[in-house]
């Protein structure tokens, strides 16, 4: 029996998710390091292969048994098997996908890959999240996955700068002006922490307002501006290599830009859209005066109707006149010699 491909976002998210999985899995195993903490990587990493392969077999061939609680499930466990082994991955300490010296990325494709794994399976659990939450598969709501990614990278700030300051600050090998800037951005992420949780504990019991929503979208927008600056440029934490504290601020802003511009564009369709109706209501209330004319104009035509056969019989007498003129002048061929002889006598 042939497999019937679903033509679905989600089926894709699935397919690309076990692919960044099995990219994961060979990165890491081609690495020689005998100890605990990475044979317990190569195991969460493993599971999560697993998991991930359930999920585009499963929609091959059960998938109307397993879109729903089992999907979420598995969505699930996907999500915590990456969870918990991402902080082991990106431990300098491990030296796995970073090393303690200047925080560099020793193996890149575990480190880039990884990440979009994870990044691929809260896209998968958000999105089953999100048509559970509105109660219809057909209008998923699209910005529970983007404040659900921004609470996911505000907890990566907050990770990044507080091993760093654990690491640099104490000391103060990079000096005053870059400590500050790392306090700041902790405060940032403890703030993207709160925030996006209460949005989305909102969002799902839907008592969210458009307005309350684009105050707070904005105003994450604002702090993670002054973090870009803070953190990425000059004497920040993260503009002297390629960190998770570079990747996460700049996806933070990138998100909080999002997420404003969205709610902007919720809170003006709706006045646009009243606009519209009240444009039609006025349109439809206000009378036509063409329709007396129009009846006027029935009117006459009625009474010229009324007219016509008066009018036909005055031409339909003038015709049988011209007919009995021209038939008395017309010349009968059988009496032309006849009248000739009269006249002749």
């Amino acid at each position: 029996m042939p497999f019937a491909v679903p033509d679905t976002p989600r089926f894709q998210s699935w397919c690309i998710a076990f692919t960044l999985s099995c990219v994961c899995v060979a990165s890491h195993a081609s690495q020689i390091i005998d100890t605990d903490v990475s044979k317990w990587v190569l195991a969460a990493i493993c599971v999560s292969l697993v998991f991930s392969f359930s999920g585009v077999v499963s929609y091959l061939t059960i998938l109307d048994k397993f879109q729903g609680r089992v999907e979420t499930v598995t969505a699930s466990f996907l999500v915590i098997f990456w969870a918990a082994s991402l902080p082991f991955i990106m431990d300098p300490g491990n030296n796995i996908a970073v090393t303690s010296t200047n925080f560099a990325i020793v193996n890149a494709n575990l480190y880039f890959f990884s990440w979009a794994a994870f990044g691929y399976s809260l896209l998968i659990f958000a999105q089953v999240a999100s048509e559970i939450a509105v109660r219809d598969l057909t209008k998923p709501n699209g910005k529970i996955a983007k404040w659900l990614g921004l609470l996911v990278s505000s907890i990566i700030v907050v990770a990044s700068s507080s091993q760093y300051r654990s690491a640099s600050c104490p000391s103060e090998l990079d000096g005053l002006s870059t400590c500050r800037r790392n306090s700041y951005a902790i405060s940032v992420g403890a703030l993207g922490l709160v925030i996006p949780a209460v949005v989305l504990v909102l969002m799902i019991l839907k008592r969210m307002v458009v307005k309350l929503e684009f105050g707070i979208s904005s105003l994450m927008f604002l702090l993670y501006t002054f973090a870009v600056g803070f953190v990425t440029f000059g004497d920040g934490p993260a503009s002297k290599s390629v960190s998770n504290l570079y990747f996460s601020t700049w996806v933070g802003f990138a998100l909080s830009l999002v997420l404003a511009f969205d709610c902007f564009k919720a809170l003006v369709e709706p006045e646009t859209e009243k606009v519209i109706e009240d444009d039609k209501e006025g349109f439809e209330g206000t009378p036509a005066p063409i329709i007396e004319d129009f009846e006027e104009v029935e009117t006459r035509l009625e009474e010229d109707r009324k007219d016509i056969p008066s009018q036909e019989q005055g031409r339909t007498e003038k015709n049988w006149l011209d007919r009995t003129d021209d038939e008395d002048k017309s010349v009968n061929p059988d009496t032309i010699g006849e009248d000739y002889e009269e006249t002749e006598v």
